[in-house]
């Protein structure tokens, strides 16, 4: 049987883990993993770890799938469809998550490929506002490394000339 101290040092773990968990949802939406990760980097142990874990997923403070459609909602006309998809796998976000957040939003890229390629093409213009083979090069090398399709990328950058 546990002493009245051992169970009261016991409380006072649980209370603290479940303060800590709430303090960091205060500042952002985050998923159950990314919670877990930040709650080790600061120490606690398992079991204070998963208390705190329950005691917020019963408040629906944090809940992956509710993270993913939004974070798929608020980066859709920002970021390509591929790139949401590597983001929220970085965050551990299951598969079957990510799926759901992913069909619920426009699948085209376009208007973040459009807004990726305004931003880069004011960067790369030559003084008589044309962009060189060498520059669409650039740039569509750029976009690929942001997730999106060559072939939009190209179509896009075509229809700029």
């Amino acid at each position: 049987m546990m002493s009245a101290e051992k169970q009261e040092q016991t409380e006072e773990r649980f209370l603290a883990g479940r303060k800590k968990a709430m303090a960091l949802l205060n500042h952002n939406d985050r998923t159950e993993w990314e919670l877990r990760d930040r709650m080790k980097r600061s120490g606690y142990e398992e079991d204070v770890i998963e208390d705190a874990i329950a005691y917020v997923e019963s408040f629906h403070y944090i809940d992956d799938k509710r993270y993913a459609m939004r974070f798929a909602e608020i980066y859709c006309e920002s970021r390509s469809i591929q790139r949401i998809r590597q983001d929220l796998q970085k965050r551990h976000v299951s598969e079957e998550y990510i799926t759901l957040a992913l069909e619920n939003i426009n699948w085209d890229d376009s208007a973040a490929l459009q807004k990726e390629i305004h931003k880069l093409v004011k960067k790369e213009m030559t003084a008589d506002d044309s962009i060189s083979y060498e520059e669409k090069q650039k740039i569509a090398a750029k976009l690929y490394r942001k997730g999106f399709r060559t072939e939009d990328i190209f179509r896009e950058l075509d229809s700029l000339s």
